[in-house]
């Protein structure tokens, strides 16, 4: 590459690969041949590095003009007593191909690794608005910090409660006075009443009757005002102290949040046809999810648009080891996320020409719904992998549309139970309201019996039990993720068939029982740690791309809602 070149522009030789003739779609692909050996790369560079880290990692090809470089001096400088060459040799033309590198969010906490693409925001930079003012939310934070564990208001606070207290004491002892007081004064007031004639002792035993009374009510009045002033000056300082800290938490919150939406403004993304939207402009119903714009596959695009680059493919691959929730296997290519990556994605690609999304082209591709079984209350179908059980985005084939197509006068929800979009196999629907609320009951009850085969990546040794509870993935929808403290109960009995080979890897047969229907449980409980640890082969989402996904319903049962028959189906794994 020239002098001008950015370090993080590498070349790549194409060799026998054609360059594609349209982009990635991001969010389900097989990686190109080129997008895999500038991964390789990529990872050797890693391993180089030291990177243990976790994380995900990007790469892109793009087409980059032919260059004409000089050789350099050192490069054509005459051996010792040789004579000069007379004339420069010919210009060598640079490959028409490189590829950029990207890292999501920070590596080894930064920015400062020029080999790959910057950031399309550095708010790392220390003379950054986002640094300046981040110190002086720091200064508010320890500020606060002080307030709030601050020794001599915590003694004002219990000074308070012992001074009340003892104040309390004396009025209720006072009270208590009084009433014996009380109580004695009556008596003896009832008994000089029933003299007929009152002596003058009887006068002057009354009226100090009534100046005792007086005399302990005041006792209660003083008890009242005990410790009042030292009170009062005390929750005066209490009030001073918490109007402080409350004064510096609404200004720490509001300056966060003015700093976070001024951050937000700062990403500024570019598509191929020179448009540019923030991040307000691309999240305008919803929260911007945090590390929106940070992922690999904005980078590399803004990166090249910067550059006036071609985007040619790009592919994103794990490196490093799984956090304990974010399970992924190493050097595996996984998709673009949707909840922070789509909408930008979807600004981002616009210009470009762009591979169609699969989901919506299912069926043009893939095999139609087949019917097994069928009477006049329910049918039980074929699911063909890449269809989904029921309609989302427009044009992506369903199951609950399929049925609608099959029986015209079909009625109410149709869909009882579901499969991923690419797993395979047995499902029962329904044609009629009453029978989808009869067998709806059975799944709810756990009535029903499913057996389902897959391959799993690797060596898988003993059957057994997987109780593992799974939650959504919110940081990577549409994944899961285990989670024992916020999860649902998911439950999977699984036994090991056998072990093959398949493209000269080790795989292993499993036949999966699963009790509970969490979404994408036999995947997570497969490819997880904390269950088998072995992907199910082809899972683009928790292991590795392939053909399809090796997960098939094999077996159904379940008892027949009118005829109250059961009713057991059986379809072989294409696979």
């Amino acid at each position: 590459m020239s002098a001008l070149t950015p370090s993080y522009l590498h070349p790549l030789e194409r060799g026998d690969s054609a360059l594609p003739d349209l982009f990635t779609f991001p969010f389900r692909y097989t990686p190109h041949p080129l997008c895999v050996q500038a991964a390789a790369v990529v990872q050797a560079h890693l391993r180089r590095m030291g990177v243990k880290e976790g994380k995900m990692f990007g790469v892109m090809i793009v087409e980059v003009p032919a260059l004409a470089s000089a050789p350099t001096a050192a490069a054509d400088a005459p051996s010792s007593g040789s004579s000069a060459v007379s004339s420069a040799p010919a210009a060598v033309r640079e490959p028409d191909i490189a590829f950029m590198a990207a890292y999501s969010g920070q590596l080894f906490g930064n920015y400062a690794h020029p080999w790959f693409v910057p950031p399309v925001v550095d708010y790392l930079d220390p003379e950054s608005h986002f640094q300046k003012e981040q110190t002086a939310i720091s200064e508010l934070n320890a500020r606060v910090e002080v307030l709030r564990t601050d020794t001599e208001n915590r003694d004002r606070k219990v000074k308070v409660v012992e001074l009340r207290n003892a104040r309390e004491a004396a009025v209720a002892e006072a009270k208590q006075v009084y009433a014996e007081g009380k109580e004695r004064r009556e008596q003896l007031r009832t008994a000089l009443e029933q003299h007929e004639s009152p002596s003058s002792e009887d006068k002057q035993l009354l009226e100090a009757i009534v100046q005792e009374s007086q005399h302990q009510k005041a006792d209660i009045q003083r008890a009242k005002q005990l410790y009042k002033a030292e009170i009062t000056t005390l929750e005066e300082q209490l009030t001073a102290h918490n109007a402080l800290l409350r004064e510096l938490s609404d200004e720490r919150k509001r300056r966060s949040e003015a700093l976070q939406e001024w951050l937000f403004a700062q990403f500024d993304f570019l598509n191929a046809r020179g448009e540019r939207r923030s991040l307000h402009d691309l999240f305008p119903a919803r929260r911007i999810p945090s590390g929106a714009g940070e992922c690999c596959a904005p980078k590399l695009l803004q990166a090249a648009y910067h550059l006036g680059l071609r985007p040619v493919a790009m592919a994103e691959f794990w490196w490093g080891p799984s956090s304990p929730y974010h399970y992924h296997q190493e050097g595996a290519f996984f998709p673009a996320c949707h909840s922070k990556c789509r909408p930008i994605l979807t600004h981002m690609l616009k210009g470009l020409n762009v591979e169609p999304d699969p989901a919506e082209h299912y069926d043009k591709v893939h095999a139609p719904v087949r019917v097994v079984w069928e009477d006049e209350h329910l049918a039980v179908i074929e699911k063909p992998a890449g269809w989904v059980s029921i309609p989302g985005r427009s044009d992506q084939a369903s199951v609950f549309d399929a049925a609608h197509r099959l029986w015209p006068d079909i009625e109410g929800s149709v869909i009882v139970h579901r499969l991923d979009m690419d797993t395979s196999g047995l499902m029962v629907v329904a044609k009629d309201a009453a029978t989808h609320r009869a067998l709806s009951l059975q799944f709810e009850h756990r009535a029903v019996s499913k057996r389902y085969i897959a391959l799993l990546e690797g060596f898988v040794e003993a059957s057994g039990t997987l109780d593992v509870p799974i939650a959504p993935d919110l940081e990577q929808l549409p994944r899961r993720k285990t989670d024992r403290v916020e999860g649902k109960e998911a439950i999977t009995d699984y036994e090991v068939l056998g072990h093959e080979e398949l493209n000269g890897q080790s795989v292993t047969r499993v036949a999966f029982y699963p009790r509970t229907g969490r979404t994408h449980q036999l995947r997570v409980h497969s490819a997880s740690p904390d269950g088998l640890g072995h992907p199910i082969v082809g899972d683009r989402l928790y292991g590795h791309v392939g053909d399809r996904l090796c997960l098939h319903a094999e077996g159904l049962s379940f008892r027949h809602p009118v005829t109250s028959e059961q009713m057991h189906f059986e379809l072989p794994a294409p696979f």
